[in-house]
């Protein structure tokens, strides 16, 4: 924090969605030789691996803007990268950005230069492994079904409260929104509304699953950065294990309630999204 003023704000910064494949995506930024890791990084301390995301405009906003800019290089540092690989980039990912009600006026305010990356999943295997995922950490303890029955009662008042400052955080409306996370429009006419849509990059992670140097390329060449070298490979992380078969009551159930989100979504992004179970009319049509 010391030297915050000498450190620069991130040039990328992937905000969503949770359970998309940002993991996955930063990841393999990481492996662009211009990438520079976030402080401190695997190469100063004993970690795992190198910090991914500061979640600095959803939680931790109680925090001051130099803590924020503490986590990430200094220009000296992106100077001598430039020189040695020429260019120079650094980046966050915390997937919770694009639903808090909040993060998208913070960032607009703070990151004036920022290009910021979107990860649409299709919304019911979104839901399904965002449940899936917080039954193998061992935090969610009900059925999907009784967890999506839960969902509202569990949340409350949680989002006007955010809304309005009077809340901080809120674990419910961050990690037991398994279906409102998925309804994708509303976030992000948030996030146009208030960086303009030509700084947001639009990725569907079945198209990055199975084209994942494409969807690299597209990030990186929006951002002015040079393509990554070839030979890379692409790693799937965090993964969580799901029902082999989703229950086809609740597949029906979810499929029509984002239905009418996923035609607002396709007519402001202008893209039509890769999920087949939307590409046949509704029965109920």
């Amino acid at each position: 924090m010391a030297t915050a003023d000498l450190r620069t704000d991130p040039d990328i910064v992937i905000i969503g969605v949770k359970r998309g494949g940002t993991t996955s995506l930063f990841r393999d930024l990481e492996g662009h030789p211009s990438m520079c890791p976030m402080v401190p990084s695997a190469r100063r301390l004993p970690l795992r691996e190198n910090m991914k995301g500061a979640h600095y405009f959803d939680s931790d906003m109680a925090r001051s803007r130099r803590w924020y800019r503490s986590h990430f290089p200094t220009s000296a540092t992106r100077s001598w990268q430039t020189k040695r690989t020429g260019a120079a980039f650094t980046a966050e990912a915390s997937p919770y950005y694009l639903f808090h009600p909040l993060a998208a006026r913070r960032v607009a305010a703070a990151l004036p230069l920022s290009r910021f990356v979107v990860m649409l999943r299709d919304p019911v295997e979104r839901t399904v492994s965002h449940w899936a995922e917080q039954t193998r950490n061992g935090i969610e303890t009900l059925s999907l079904r009784d967890a999506l029955d839960a969902e509202q009662q569990r949340v409350g008042d949680a989002a006007e409260r955010l809304a309005d400052g009077t809340l901080g955080a809120s674990h419910a409306h961050e990690q037991q929104t398994y279906a409102a996370q998925s309804e994708y429009a509303t976030s992000l006419d948030r996030w146009i509304d208030a960086v303009g849509r030509d700084r947001l990059v639009i990725v569907f992670s079945e198209n990055y699953y199975t084209d994942s140097s494409s969807a690299i390329g597209t990030v990186l060449d929006t951002s002015g950065l040079p393509p990554m070298p070839s030979g890379h490979e692409s790693e799937h992380r965090n993964a969580a294990p799901r029902p082999p078969k989703l229950d086809t009551a609740i597949d029906a159930e979810l499929t029509e309630r984002f239905r009418p989100d996923v035609v607002q979504l396709t007519e402001r992004l202008g893209l039509t999204p890769p999920w087949q179970r939307f590409a046949t009319p509704s029965p109920t049509a």
